[in-house]
């Protein structure tokens, strides 16, 4: 008999192929990503501390032990059940996060998410586990959805209250026919044959992205009608035409995203706009400042006047070009305190180097201005020197983002790492210790947090001077081929 578990019941609704593959295909597993697992342990281990004096069930979910335990603790009539577990007799089984004894025969299912709001496919988790706790002969009365709040400011100690927010989704629910069905339904395709592989922009990407899109996708071109075209409509065209840009007929192609990028494509030549590339230019004052920051994003809120996943910078790179021709200065700010919040220190530092006058010079400018008002209002003191500096910038992205300047190799995309490498190929952060935002944020958490041996500490920081610093030299670089272009 074949187990579903809730993330199976998912998995099956989301794309019975990669269900499939799932259960038959070990082969083709891909790496569970461990940061975010631990996040979610931690989040539910606080959670249960909002619900004290319950029994823990210590066995894993797809232990038949775990049942056992459940049963026992539902029959001492416990006032809270963590991670309670049973299963059907057709071999439908979940654990539920926090099982609430509402001492008058009934039962409330309490599912805890790491997220700041109820997302689709969390729906389909708690109809899920209404059904085989319901089919186990618990009387369920109402399920929950429980996230953190993201409303919550944390001042001192965490408040557990406050932290999280406890939404009601009983009525949002499937019925348990329509659980029923699915069920079947998915037990009727793991009875089948391989499905074989699946291929669609909004499905692969619906929920979550597949674990499996890199072997159905393993024969789609790199540059492809799924990043010429929107969603639905890539998937349209997909259907008809395929994946390969070289068979979409003319009169497709002037649906595509960005104008003239599949003929920049087809005909591999680049894409100049003069108009464009001079108005950014008249745009910029002198002195120029280019600035990046790095950021961590904790789920919980780590720091006094922060809230649940809010960006928290602790690293600035800052290029300086005081006149045209003339040498550039740098200027950097990097935490390296365990104990304190990062952003009075950068801040200050900001202030100090940035100037009051001349552009302010960024790569997608909605992040660092984000970061700023973000500072200023839970930081007052700074909130007029911050603002001063949010007027003054500049996004270097908006000309490339606006075809002044594209080639073909950037694959339909102007982020600065496809960019940089098509217009300044030297400059490579593959050589480099850190490779991008992601694992800049992921390693200085673990420095905060307490998880990396000095040496590993001593390591991280080199590697973080050196990424952040080239990110903002290579808005400098980016600004000197749009410059050359020009003649300037």
């Amino acid at each position: 008999m074949v187990r579903i578990s809730k993330s199976d019941y998912v998995l099956g609704i989301k794309c019975p192929n990669a269900l499939w593959f799932k259960k038959y295909r070990k082969d083709l597993e891909s790496e569970k990503n461990q940061t975010v697992l631990d996040n979610g342990a931690y989040i539910g281990e606080l959670a249960c501390g909002r619900f004290l004096g319950g029994e823990r069930i210590t066995s894993k979910p797809w232990e038949d032990a775990a049942i056992t335990q459940t049963k026992s603790a539902i029959s001492a009539n416990s006032h809270f059940i963590y991670e309670a577990t049973l299963g059907t007799e057709t071999g439908e089984y979940c654990a539920v996060d926090i099982l609430r004894n509402n001492n008058d025969g009934t039962w409330d299912i309490i599912e805890v998410k790491s997220t700041s709001k109820p997302h689709d496919y969390h729906y389909l988790d708690a109809s899920f586990q209404r059904y085989v706790f319901a089919k186990c002969g618990v009387n369920v009365r109402k399920c929950f959805i429980m996230t953190l709040n993201p409303e919550y400011v944390r001042h001192g100690d965490l408040d557990l209250e406050q932290l999280f927010s406890l939404h009601d989704v009983t009525e949002d629910l499937q019925d348990m026919e329509t659980v029923q069905h699915e069920v079947d339904r998915i037990r009727e395709i793991l009875a089948g044959p391989e499905l074989g592989i699946a291929i669609s922009k909004t499905k692969c990407n619906k929920f979550y992205e597949c674990g499996y899109k890199c072997h159905c996708w393993k024969d789609v071109p790199q540059y492809s009608v799924f990043d010429a075209f929107k969603g639905a409509l890539a998937d349209e065209v997909y259907s008809k035409y395929g994946a390969d840009l070289h068979n979409v007929p003319a009169e497709v192609r002037n649906r595509q995203m960005h104008a003239g990028d599949i003929e920049a494509f087809l005909d591999n030549v680049d894409v100049i706009n003069k108009d464009i590339l001079h108005d950014f230019m008249n745009g910029l004052q002198w002195p120029l400042y280019f600035l990046d920051y790095e950021s961590i994003m904790p789920a919980v809120p780590m720091f006094d006047n922060s809230r649940p996943y809010q960006q928290i910078c602790f690293q600035f790179s800052l290029h300086v070009q005081r006149k045209p021709g003339g040498e550039l200065e740098h200027y950097e700010y990097l935490h390296n305190d365990q104990t304190t919040d990062p952003r009075q220190g950068l801040i200050r530092k900001l202030i100090e180097t940035i100037g009051n006058t001349g552009s302010v010079i960024v790569y997608n400018q909605g992040f660092e201005q984000g970061r700023n008002t973000e500072m200023a209002r839970d930081f007052p003191e700074y909130t007029d020197q911050l603002q001063a500096i949010n007027s003054r910038i500049v996004d270097l992205l908006i000309p490339f983002r606006e075809r002044g300047l594209y080639r073909p190799c950037q694959n339909g995309s102007a982020s600065i790492k496809q960019t940089l490498p098509a217009f300044v190929p030297e400059m490579t952060y593959a050589n480099l210790g850190i490779h991008n935002g992601t694992e800049a944020s992921d390693q200085f958490m673990a420095f905060m947090t307490g998880k990396q041996t000095s040496e590993q500490t001593k390591q991280m920081m080199n590697n973080l001077h050196e990424y952040c610093g080239q990110d903002t030299m290579a808005m400098v670089r980016l600004l000197d081929v749009i410059k050359a272009i020009l003649g300037i």
